[in-house]
Parts: C-alpha cells; structure tokens; sequence
C-alpha cells in the first residue's frame, strides 16, 4: 500500500460510518467467540515463532550494540 492512501484507507470508512452508527443490542455467541480466541491464540503463537526464528541475530545485534558503547567508553577514558 503506498504511504499517501494510508489516511485514505483509515480515516474514509471512519467518517462514513459514524453518521450511521447505531445502537445494536446484540451478544456473541459460542462460534464468534471460539474465532475470536484461536485469533489470540494464533496471534501469540506467530509471535512466539518470529521470536525463535529470529533470536539469534536479535540477540547478536543487541549484543553489538551494548559492545559499542563499552567499547566508546574505554577508549573515551583512555
């Protein structure tokens, strides 16, 4: 998507629909409900997947950066 119809695609519907907005008196059911869990669940879980996937080079530029800014501060003190 380019970056000029990101205001587009986001402030649009929202401006059509709040005219229109009613008051619904409604509840979610078992089926809604289940979705929205394995939405969550499945959410959590891609997380936790990217985590491990990419912990390593994570770690490693964490590491570097913390290493750099000992590094700057011993040859500063010298």
């Amino acid at each position: 998507m380019k970056r000029s119809m990101l205001p587009t695609t986001f402030v649009m519907p929202a401006l059509l629909y709040v005219p229109f907005h009613q008051v619904v008196h409604a509840y979610v059911d078992w089926g809604s409900a289940s979705i929205i869990v394995q939405v969550v669940v499945g959410s959590l879980v891609a997380v936790l997947v990217a985590m491990k996937l990419y912990w390593k080079q994570t770690k490693a530029f964490v590491r570097n950066l913390f290493s750099r800014s000992k590094k700057s501060e011993q040859s500063k003190e010298h």
